[in-house]
């Protein structure tokens, strides 16, 4: 009988940047999409729920990068999860970096400012934190750049800075890069560091991060 390894993507990113996990016979994969926030006040928790009814089969195991690691966290309050895997992810508010609080100004940033303040001039920035190494890892960011969803973006920042979580689920395996610039390692405490790897390893490092997948999936 086969396992199922559910998966979510990064902010706004697509499964393409799962194309190079491989995993051991008799696991299955499925590709969680992003949806729309209800509002631009839904809660992490209420939109997880929404996000979990996409689960059709018992005790899966959640994969999540970056910022789908901690959905992939709060899935597993709702759905009993077999394993959470998180990549280039934090799992609790402690691991997030201090400058990403939700303060007055990042508030009024978020909320306020019009998109062609906030996002107009926002390649640069988001090719330099991704740390893009080859070009079709540079298609799939400009392509995620060309899509300007705006709302969804705002909210998943807000999301992001207000996390509180403190919990964990039982069995979590975390992979981390020695020099990922979202969330540096220095705030984190990884079960497994990729050295050297950036925020970007999991198609760059992905030779690495497949054998760690193998041995913990073995278990």
């Amino acid at each position: 009988m086969s396992k199922h390894i559910y998966m979510i993507s990064g902010l706004g990113a697509d499964g393409r940047v799962f194309g190079n996990l491989e995993f051991p016979e008799g696991y299955e994969t499925h590709y969680l999409p992003w949806i729309k926030p209800a509002s631009a006040d839904e809660s992490i928790a209420e939109y997880a729920a929404r996000m979990a009814q996409e689960i059709k089969h018992d005790n899966p195991i959640l994969l999540g990068l970056s910022f789908g690691g901690m959905m992939c966290v709060e899935i597993a309050r709702i759905v009993n999860a077999q394993q959470v895997i998180l990549l280039s992810s934090i799992k609790h508010k402690k691991e997030r970096p201090p400058y990403y609080s939700y303060n007055l100004f990042s508030k009024f940033v978020l909320r306020k400012m019009p998109d062609s303040l906030l996002f107009g001039r926002r390649r640069l920035i988001v090719e330099f934190f991704l740390q893009t190494k080859t070009k079709y890892e540079l298609q799939l960011v400009r392509e995620y750049l060309a899509k300007k969803d705006y709302a969804y973006t705002r909210w998943a920042m807000c999301v992001i800075c207000q996390w509180k979580n403190e919990w964990m689920p039982e069995s979590v395996v975390h992979i981390h890069g020695t020099k990922d610039r979202p969330f540096p390692i220095r705030y984190l405490q990884p079960t497994h560091r990729i050295n050297g790897g950036g925020h970007f390893m999991v198609l760059n490092r992905a030779a690495e991060i497949n054998a760690i997948l193998r041995e913990s999936l073995a278990n």
